[in-house]
């Protein structure tokens, strides 16, 4: 191989070693994996634990790049078993995950960080759907 040649891929590759966007993790995808690994699931175990007692937890994603620009969840509890068929829906928590950064709002509170996504794994999500369902169970209606 002549010199030019050697230079010439000696560059190519120290270039390919430099730059950051190559090897940065999408800040969108970082949102969607924690969702879908993290909070889905912390959910699906707190619905089957509050069935029994005639509640379940609702979900609603926004997991779509083109719609926003981070992965944002909502979840409510409600009630699942009424003798009128009505259901009494308790106040909607948001999740909204920018980049590795978590922030929870709800009705009446200003938002406020959960922290990133490499700290709030399944334990502290439960804690906070225990809080969801203490908060919910203060207001249930039962009939």
């Amino acid at each position: 191989m002549s010199d030019i040649s050697e230079a010439f891929l000696a560059g190519r590759k120290k270039a390919s070693d430099t730059r950051p966007e190559q090897t940065r993790p999408d800040p969108f995808q970082i949102g969607v994996d924690w969702v879908e690994h993290v909070l889905k699931p912390a959910v699906a175990d707190a619905d089957a634990a509050l069935r029994p007692h005639g509640v379940g937890v609702r979900l609603d994603l926004n997991l779509d790049h083109r719609s926003t620009n981070h992965a944002h969840a909502d979840f409510w509890l409600v009630q699942t078993q009424t003798a009128s068929g009505q259901s009494y829906d308790g106040p909607k928590h948001s999740v909204n995950v920018v980049g590795r950064d978590i922030m929870l709002y709800k009705p009446g509170a200003p938002g406020r960080s959960l922290g990133t996504t490499d700290a709030v794994r399944a334990n502290e999500v439960k804690d906070l759907l225990r809080q969801a369902a203490e908060e919910y169970g203060t207001l249930f209606r039962a009939e």
